[in-house]
């Protein structure tokens, strides 16, 4: 226990870089997911046990005993902990209840000598994503996004669709031109600061107020990771990427890319800018952006003429509601559990798409087909669906309902407008998804769900929990103040 107390930090990476390591050697595809099973557990497990840890204060660790802002420094606090504990156990999902979609919606369309690296791939993109969030290091943030992308654009790659490789392509140019002005952003704090640590460099920089080599820094790195987040304007990469991925893995990436770049957001902004007029010129910013994101992206949901592209904007759609929050400190518990909900509702809405796709390539709602004897899943697709769409009642119901008070406080009148018209479409568009699915006419030909449905009622059942539990999340993760502590 004193090794796993000193040494969780590292020992949270490094299970999963050695699971994927031992998942290349296996050479097989059942030993490489096991494996996975395996790495996943132990770093769930973990991560929970080192939860109690951080609870009280941040924990340091320096790598090869060299202190801070010489050597690579982890911290690990309330802030990121629980956000570590939720993407493991994503990940642990996926593994657990998805083996059987994996294998005949991604794995069947690799070689067979090579499936074995599908799952190294995805452990070393965790790894990635584990990275950004322990580090206290601004440099290796950039290290881990590039390890992380790396090895999505590969995931991105697979599939059924041909069209695949050429979403991977649009991702890897976009997630690249990112990536850079993050990392320009970075050079600009360094030539001012020189030093990569956070913490250092927020000490450096509380006696460099408006300088504008920081607002310089703070511009490349924020809009590098709005254009990783798919924010608006910068969205269109995801909505081709997304379109021609393999559902199933979209229901692992999309479920956390939200998360994680939120995360990134509230690390940069509160513990390594920390300047007042700066946060507020953010907002400023970022409130009229997510705005037109939420307007916009809704809009596009409702004339959408495709199943699966109706759900990417209404992917995109809630990003905007996600930084609409990150503008409003007072925000904070609304915030976590609108990015919890809205991960498990992503989850189920891209595993609907999973199971109907690997039976109909083409989800245009003129060309959709009747799915006979299906009453189970249909069953399934209606609670996801009323969860989904923000139903009275469920989760979303009621996050919106305090976001709507929450705005009225606040006296944000255009912005309460536009989240409750668009409330009301996303309501409307989620009744075409409903419609494809429960009301498709009987053309030639129909289709029959035969994949397995254990993660589709898990993920429904989680639905239920998150409603009943919703408040304690919160409380729980520590996210129930109103400010951000450094």
């Amino acid at each position: 226990m004193n090794i796993l107390a000193k040494h969780f930090p590292a020992l949270q990476i490094l299970i999963p870089f050695a699971g994927a390591l031992f998942a290349v050697l296996s050479f097989n595809r059942f030993s490489a997911w096991l494996i996975a099973i395996i790495s996943m557990s132990l770093s769930l497990l973990l991560s929970v046990y080192a939860f109690q840890l951080t609870k009280m204060n941040a924990i340091f660790y320096a790598f090869g005993n060299w202190p801070a802002p010489i050597g690579i420094e982890y911290r690990l606090d309330p802030l990121n902990q629980p956000v570590i504990i939720f993407i493991n156990a994503v990940l642990l999902f996926f593994l657990i209840f998805g083996k059987e979609l994996i294998n005949v919606t991604i794995t069947n369309y690799i070689e067979y000598g090579k499936q074995h690296i599908f799952y190294s791939l995805l452990l070393f993109a965790h790894v990635g994503y584990l990275g950004v969030i322990s580090t206290n290091d601004l440099f290796n943030i950039y290290v881990f996004i590039e390890i992380s992308s790396l090895s999505t654009y590969v995931l991105m790659s697979k599939g059924r669709s041909p069209k695949a490789l050429i979403g991977a392509f649009d991702y890897l140019i976009m997630g690249t031109i990112g990536a850079t002005l993050i990392l320009i952003g970075i050079g600009f704090l360094f030539a001012l600061t020189g030093s990569l640590n956070i913490s250092d460099v927020a000490n450096i920089l509380s006696n460099n107020d408006n300088s504008r080599l920081v607002i310089t820094a703070v511009a490349f790195f924020i809009t590098g990771v709005i254009l990783k987040m798919a924010f608006f304007p910068m969205h269109f990469w995801m909505i081709r990427s997304y379109s021609s991925t393999a559902p199933f893995v979209l229901s692992y990436l999309a479920a956390i890319s939200s998360v994680l770049g939120v995360y990134i957001t509230l690390r940069f902004i509160h513990f390594t800018i920390d300047n007042e007029a700066i946060i507020n010129s953010l907002s400023l910013i970022f409130r009229p952006i997510a705005i037109f994101t939420i307007a916009i992206c809704t809009f596009l949901a409702l004339r959408s003429r495709d199943f699966k592209k109706v759900i990417i904007y209404s992917t995109a759609s809630q990003i905007g509601y996600i930084f609409l929050l990150i503008t409003i400190p007072e925000a904070k518990q609304l915030l976590f559990q609108l990015l919890i909900v809205d991960a498990i509702n992503k989850i189920a809405l891209f595993t609907i798409v999973a199971h109907i796709q690997n039976k109909k390539e083409d989800l245009r709602f003129i060309n959709f087909v009747y799915i006979e004897r299906s009453t189970f899943f249909k069953t399934l697709v209606a609670f996801s669906l009323l969860f989904s769409a923000g139903m009275p009642i469920t989760s979303m119901f009621l996050i919106k309902i305090n976001m709507f008070d929450l705005l009225i406080s606040k006296n944000l009148i255009i912005e309460f407008i536009i989240v409750v018209l668009a409330s009301i479409l996303a309501l409307l568009y989620h009744l075409r998804l409903a419609k494809a699915i429960f009301f498709s006419p009987h053309h030639n030909e129909t289709i029959k769900i035969e994949t397995k449905l254990y993660g589709l009622t898990a993920i429904v059942v989680i639905q239920i929990i998150s409603l009943i539990y919703m408040n304690n999340m919160a409380t729980l993760a520590g996210y129930t103040e109103s400010v951000i502590v450094n």
